[in-house]
């Protein structure tokens, strides 16, 4: 995490700085992402870096929690937790995909970082970011089976793994997709191919989970 150093520096300097570490992280592979460069664009010494960080893995690992928080924080605006989560999965992905656009480095770089083959440090990620992800989707999982729209046979918590392997290995052929189509990310397919993708993967949630 941020030394104090970086915490105590102006707010503009740290977005600055927050910024262009996102933009360097999404749009180059780690091992080529050089700390001289995203000095350079923030107007600082490279030394100066290594005073607001330890070492490049915790710039890495910075970047990687601001995007995931900014991703959790569009999804409480949506309300995300007191809809039908069924409802939601079906009809929210043009909203999803706004935020993609509207959070394009921040998409990106948790792309890569959760799924390219190049991506280093990848079962520690998944292990530090999981946790916040699994409290946000049990408390959805929670409030369905309240209101009936999904089964409440079965631990919420069996369910909130159950969607989370689910939505993982969809998230996963995705982006393979996109990288045999398109050589890219997601972001350069076309959304009716979500959509058509995103059809039959509710198909299968349906019949999972939904109340009978």
């Amino acid at each position: 995490m941020p030394k104090a150093t970086f915490l105590n520096l102006p707010e503009e300097k740290k977005n600055l700085i927050t910024e262009i570490l996102i933009k360097h992280f999404a749009t180059k592979p780690y091992h080529l992402v050089d700390i001289s460069d995203v000095a350079k664009e923030c107007r600082v010494a490279k030394g100066s870096m290594y005073q607001y960080f330890e070492n490049k893995k915790d710039m890495y690992f910075y970047a990687i929690e601001v995007a995931y928080e900014r991703f959790l924080q569009f999804l409480e605006k949506m309300d995300m937790v007191y809809v039908n989560i069924l409802d939601y999965y079906e009809n929210s992905l043009e909203r999803v995909w706004v935020a993609m656009k509207d959070l394009r480095h921040e998409y990106m770089l948790l792309e890569r970082a959760f799924f390219s083959h190049d991506s280093p440090f990848k079962d520690e990620i998944n292990e530090k970011f999981l946790k916040k992800s699994r409290d946000f989707l049990i408390e959805i999982i929670k409030y369905n089976q309240k209101q009936g729209f999904i089964r409440d046979d079965v631990d919420p918590l069996i369910i909130g793994i159950y969607l989370e392997g689910a939505s993982f290995y969809m998230k996963k052929f995705v982006v393979e997709k996109a990288l045999n189509s398109t050589g890219t990310t997601t972001l350069e397919l076309d959304i009716s191919y979500f959509k058509d993708s995103l059809s039959q993967f509710m198909k299968l949630l349906k019949e999972g989970i939904a109340k009978k």
